[in-house]
C-alpha cells in the first residue's frame, strides 16, 4: 500500500449544458462522449456525458475552455489516487465493487459521505476523484486516515521476527 499516493490536482472544470453544448465542447477542440454517464480523454482534458445534453469538461492548465452562453465555471477538487492499491482503500470508503471498473469508465457516486464524481485513467490507470471544494479538507483528513490505517496493517512494528 506504500506505492499509493492521493496527489490533489489542477484542473479548470466547466458544466456545459443546453442543445449547443455539443458544438461548444466540438469547436474547442474537446471529446464529445456519445453515451449517457460515460467519459472521454484526450490529453490534457477530460469530458463526462452527465445529462442529455449536459457534459462536465476538466481541463488543465493551458487547455482551451469551450465558450456558450450555458457554459459554467466548476471549482471542483480533484484528487488523483496514483500507485497500486487504489482499488483496496476505495473499498473502505465506497460501496462499489471498484473490481470492476475499467480504464475509462466514469461513475458518479458517494465515497466517504460525499457525493463525487470519479474516472479511471486509461493510460496511467490512476483513479480521478472530483467533489465539491466545501468539501475539499475532509476528504483530504479522510483518505489520509484510511491510507495510514491500511499501510500500518500491512507494516507492523514490534512483534517476534
Amino acid at each position: 500500500m506504500s506505492t499509493l499516493r492521493l496527489n490533489e490536482t489542477e484542473r479548470a472544470s466547466y458544466l456545459l449544458t443546453g442543445p449547443a453544448s455539443r458544438a461548444a465542447l466540438a469547436a474547442a477542440g474537446l471529446p464529445v462522449p456519445e453515451q449517457l454517464l460515460t467519459a472521454e480523454e484526450r490529453p490534457g482534458a477530460l469530458v463526462a456525458r452527465t445529462g442529455r445534453d449536459e457534459y462536465m469538461a476538466m481541463l488543465k492548465a493551458g487547455h482551451p475552455a469551450p465558450q456558450d452562453e450555458w457554459c459554467f465555471r466548476r471549482y471542483d477538487c480533484v484528487f488523483e489516487l496514483a500507485g497500486r492499491g487504489w482499488v483496496e482503500l476505495m473499498t473502505h470508503l465506497c460501496q462499489y465493487d471498484f473490481r470492476q471498473l475499467q480504464p475509462g469508465d466514469w461513475l458518479m457516486t458517494s465515497a466517504a459521505g460525499v457525493s463525487c464524481w470519479l474516472y479511471h485513467e486509461i493510460e496511467s490507470g490512476n483513479l480521478l476523484i472530483g467533489a465539491d471544494p466545501g468539501y475539499r479538507h475532509y476528504l483530504i483528513e479522510t483518505f489520509s486516515a484510511v491510507l495510514d490505517d491500511l499501510s500500518a496493517t500491512r507494516n507492523p512494528t514490534g512483534g517476534a521476527s
